[in-house]
């Protein structure tokens, strides 16, 4: 039915909104929006909905503001117990079986990988339950040099720095999981930003705008009166697919859009795409520098897409 997938994407935004907006409360926190340490924003898969025998490309928006190399790792997990990174990290270190860790592969600067979908992924699985199948792909970006440590550790990795050798510390590091919907036939695409509009006109991407900041040092929007501007992301109209999928349920997808910058504050992190206009203004932390917005869209069978613009400001 419609109305449950409906009811739950809308209280994840509202669980997503109180998130973000929790750490603004206090001082010692930056909002969830805010890019100041190493952050990986999304994880895009070419094809949201993989099918058995199948490859799909992964590729990773990070942004690090020490502007540091950054190392990655990545391992499958094709049937994770659970859609959590331990249940990924658990199954990897099952199919290690005691020996090295099966990677996919690791590098500097590796923050796209092809991954094989085994062709036997839906063998043994009822058709009843594959309607939660899910495969899983773990991601683990370092901002130095990366090694893999012995299977049993938690986080079986250590991220160095390169300058000084110094281990940093698993805050350092970044380790997710990005969760594939197996699928036998069905299809999903990722949603497509048409475009973003800047005070109500449309913002290319090498248009550098020029802004004013706010006197203020706190992320309190409402302290800015008259110094936002109006900021709209276009999702495409394809992008809101609707249908019955294999197993013969109706689905109406639902989309939102999240926001984020290096410095600045959003009048709303959150928005539903179709409703994607919030405002946004820069703080006086910035003046005299460049700033980087980023625009992702997601929806709720794993499709994403992002864009990027700059503001330079007074």
């Amino acid at each position: 039915m419609i109305a449950p997938r409906f009811s739950f994407w809308r209280s994840l935004v509202a669980g997503l909104l109180a998130a973000l907006a929790l750490p603004a409360c206090g001082p010692e926190f930056d909002p969830g929006t805010q890019v100041s340490s190493l952050r990986v924003l999304a994880v895009r898969a070419d094809t949201p909905f993989v099918h058995p025998g199948d490859t799909v490309r992964l590729q990773a928006l990070s942004h690090d503001p020490a502007e540091r190399a950054i190392s990655w790792a990545w391992a499958a997990c094709p049937s994770p117990s659970g859609s959590r990174v331990e249940d990924c990290l658990n199954q990897v270190r099952e199919l290690a079986g005691g020996a090295e860790l099966p990677l996919l592969g690791m590098g500097e600067g590796l923050d796209t990988i092809d991954v094989p979908v085994p062709a036997d992924a839906l063998e043994g699985i009822p058709l009843e339950a594959r309607q939660q199948s899910l495969a899983g792909v773990l991601s683990v970006a370092c901002p130095g040099d990366l090694e893999v440590l012995n299977v049993a550790e938690r986080i079986p990795f250590r991220c160095t720095d390169r300058d000084t050798g110094e281990v940093l510390g698993l805050h350092d590091m970044v380790v997710g999981i990005k969760r594939l919907f197996l699928r036998e036939t069905e299809q999903n695409q990722n949603p497509v930003i048409e475009d973003v509009l800047f005070d109500g006109e449309s913002w290319a991407m090498d248009d550098v705008k020029e802004v004013d900041a706010c006197d203020t040092a706190k992320f309190a929007y409402d302290d800015c009166e008259g110094l936002g501007h109006d900021i709209q992301t276009l999702v495409s109209a394809d992008s809101f697919e609707s249908g019955i999928d294999e197993f013969g349920r109706n689905f109406d997808e639902q989309l939102i859009v999240q926001h984020y910058n290096t410095d600045g504050i959003f009048e709303d992190e959150v928005r539903i795409a179709d409703k994607a206009k919030t405002s946004w203004v820069a703080r006086s932390s910035s003046s005299g520098s460049t700033v980087t917005l980023w625009f992702v869209a997601r929806d709720d069978r794993g499709g994403v897409s992002w864009t990027t613009r700059r503001v330079n400001v007074r």
